[in-house]
């Protein structure tokens, strides 16, 4: 009996220790993408929180089921790649796999970056089933740093031996920002993955440190100061709530429309029917580029729920006049405006009694410089009375021309129609016309449009971005396609220039709210498009004309944007012209941007052009900045057409001699503003090794791990039946 007993005693621990080891494994991989959490927000900062109801998901585990997919794992086998990130499909985007058994919240997007040709490779994972029902290439795909691919990020950069003399061990150190998906003009980081990582600069003067990382070379591409910024006099703002937002739909005004949140591309308005009649099937905003002339180049901000802008306090929907309106506030930043590098947006999206329907977009402001350009893409899927039978006028040369195959049109406020539109979309006899509003104070609005034929794999489902300044997508598929009679999307890109001096523009000074920069599209029913007389034909002929190409052509290099220049120093005119963004002057300024050092540029002046004394000379590099390219920048040869070219428009004759005068005296002593963050307390940073800390999730991470596992539960399973026989 005794020995029984102590049989059944050993059985029973087996069946504990079975027990424990499933329960262990369980855990162990629960735990997986929760290790860069700790390891981002060791300071205190989690990032990468994304624990939302309804929304929340087992990134390892959509992981694995995508790799049991025969093709896709043989693809990857033949691939150096990483798994980048897994979100949920919202009903709106899962619509394009609903043959193969998408439906609303039970499929999932799976992202992995191949290295070897670069891009992604992604795949659709139908969480209720366990299967991989659709897999494809984007080879011009540029992810953002999500929380899986930080901690190789980290890596990198924390091995780096000036990394670690400016800012010693960076896993110690607090982080400005989520990793942030970035790109640099003049570097391999145009074209290759990047991501930027940020912290305040030691020393004390409250400017950001960047650290841009090549992903690709597993190396530090760049590191560089933006600028700080005195804090403002401001209100208090109510607190609001993280990751708030309502997925909902409204019927008014003759208007049917539902909306839903999604991980990265915004806010998905689709369905929109008016008097029962469909008039587009989706319109959301796929990515917000930020662009940096002092850099130069910038962000691909993400708006959604797993982004690197998530949503904030709320969707409002508000009642109108004539309308109503629905809006959602993204923000990094609860303490804005009091912030450096501050992104801060809005997606809205208005419907009117008449018919029309206004997509818009809002910028609070500033970034991480002052100057720079803000593009939202907006997608806009137009079904005129059903998908198919749309057609395209373009007004162009004064008068309307119907449009055969698809096109990139540029500009878009420039040579419109006597009624200000610029696009007509038609099927039968309905009509839509397309206005952008100008609400620039100094009339710079401009835009880019893009019209495609409809293609389920162009960003039907959820859309990466692309390479940066290349307004990719949607010019990666403008390929000649016909549009006349199809199905047809619309992309609106404007391009938000932001400005310093009076009048503000994208700026939180001195209050926040009063002066975001706003991009306003109108896309009105109208009975015809009226051709013009012969007097209206002379007027439109007159003013520059709009071109249509379908060449993918590089973006020229923004200049700053014309305004007169407020101040009455050398130092306040040099801060408010934006020289300070792209040249160190002293202590003014930002050191490894894309102008040279001008500290001592009075002991060089003299020499770089014969004939020109060195107060010329200066007075020639403002001027005329192509006239002569210093030879050498902080990151290599200088660039043309990066400096603004129209000083002399904004600065007058006495404000030129105030920066000639000052230029010409030693300047290393000039006292910088007191900026946000600054810490007179802040020590000496120390040069030490970096820890090394395991890579999460890279292609061979977890399968040694994993079949230790699996042999132990095996062994002890097996080992259980076995006993189990003999009783």
């Amino acid at each position: 009996m005794t020995q029984i007993n102590k049989r059944r005693r050993f059985l029973f621990r087996l069946i504990i220790i079975n027990v424990a080891l499933l329960i262990a494994s369980f855990f162990w991989y629960a735990r997986q993408e929760n290790r860069i959490q700790l390891a981002v927000a060791k300071s205190g900062q989690n990032f990468y929180s994304y624990s939302l109801p309804g929304a929340a998901l087992d990134r390892v585990w959509v992981r694995n089921i995508a790799l049991t997919n025969v093709a896709l794992n043989q693809l990857l086998a033949e691939t150096d790649y990483t798994f980048v990130e897994a979100v949920r499909l919202t009903t709106g985007e899962a619509r394009a796999w609903a043959d193969l058994g998408c439906g609303a919240d039970d499929c999932a997007l799976a992202t992995f970056y191949n290295f070897d040709a670069g891009g992604t490779i992604e795949a659709v994972v139908n969480l209720e089933t366990a299967v991989t029902v659709a897999f494809w290439q984007n080879p011009l795909a540029r992810p953002a740093g999500s929380s899986l691919i930080a901690a190789k990020v980290l890596d990198i950069a924390a091995a780096d031996a000036e990394v670690q003399a400016l800012l010693g061990d960076i896993r110690a150190e607090e982080q400005v920002m989520v990793p942030m998906s970035g790109w640099l003009v003049d570097d391999a980081c145009r074209d290759q993955w990047c991501v930027d990582l940020t912290y305040h600069d030691p020393a004390g003067s409250g400017r950001i440190v960047h650290v841009f990382v090549n992903v690709e070379q597993e190396r530090v591409a760049r590191i560089f100061y933006t600028r700080g910024r005195a804090n403002q006099p401001t209100s208090a703002i109510p607190p609001m709530q993280r990751y708030a937002y309502t997925d909902d739909c409204k019927e008014q005004d003759g208007w049917s429309v539902c909306w839903e949140m999604t991980a990265h591309d915004g806010i998905l308005f689709r369905d929109a029917t008016y008097n029962g009649n469909l008039v587009f099937a989706s319109a959301k905003i796929s990515q917000v580029e930020a662009w940096y002339p002092s850099w130069p180049g910038g962000y691909r901000d993400e708006i959604g729920f797993n982004a690197s802008v998530p949503p904030f306090g709320g969707t409002q929907i508000t009642d109108l006049a004539d309308g109503f309106e629905v809006r959602q506030l993204f923000t990094e930043f609860t303490h804005w405006p009091n912030c450096i590098c501050c992104y801060r947006y809005e997606q809205v999206m208005q419907f009117f009694a008449d018919g029309s329907f206004s997509p818009q977009f809002v910028s609070h402001g500033p970034g991480c410089d002052d100057l720079s350009i803000y593009r939202p893409f907006w997608r806009i899927d137009m079904d005129i009375d059903g998908p198919e039978g749309d057609h395209v006028a373009v007004w162009q040369d004064g008068e309307w021309r119907e449009a055969e195959t698809e096109f990139e049109l540029y500009p878009v406020v420039d040579d419109v129609a006597p009624d200000g539109t610029k696009l007509g979309t038609f099927d039968g006899d309905t009509l839509y016309t397309w206005q952008m509003a100008r609400t620039d104070p100094l009339g710079l609005d401009e835009a880019r449009l893009f019209v495609l034929q409809k293609k389920e794999e162009e960003g039907d489902g959820p859309i990466a971005t692309g390479p940066g300044d290349t307004f990719q997508p949607p010019r990666q598929w403008l390929d000649g396609e016909p549009i006349s009679g199809q199905d047809i999307v619309v992309w609106f890109v404007p391009l938000l220039k932001t400005k310093k001096s009076n009048p503000l523009w994208c700026m939180p000074d001195p209050e926040p709210g009063i002066n975001q920069c706003t991009a306003v599209l109108r896309i009105a029913p109208a009975t015809e498009l009226r051709q013009p007389t012969v007097t209206e034909i002379e007027e439109a002929r007159a003013t520059p004309k709009a071109t249509v190409t379908a060449t993918a052509v590089p973006t020229p290099a923004p200049t700053a944007t014309p305004r007169p220049v407020q101040g009455d120093d050398a130092a306040d005119i040099i801060l408010n012209s934006g020289c300070g963004a792209c040249h160190t002057i002293g202590a003014l300024g930002e050191a490894r941007k894309v102008g040279p050092d001008l500290t001592h540029i009075a002991d060089t002046a003299g020499e770089r052009v014969p004939g020109l004394s060195a107060a010329e000379y200066i007075r020639q590099s403002i001027l005329e900045p192509n006239a002569f390219i210093a030879p050498a920048c902080p990151n290599g040869p200088c660039l043309e057409n990066i400096m603004p070219r129209d000083y002399r428009q904004r600065l007058s004759d006495e404000q030129i001699d105030l920066i000639v005068d000052f230029l010409l005296t030693k300047v290393a002593t000039a006292v910088a503003p007191t900026a946000i963050g600054a810490n007179t307390s802040a020590s000496t940073p120390k040069a030490q090794p970096a820890a090394k800390t395991t890579p999460i999730l890279p292609q061979t991470t977890n399968t040694p791990l994993v079949a230790i596992q699996i042999l132990l539960v095996t062994l002890v399973l097996l080992l259980t039946l076995f006993r189990l026989t003999k009783e």
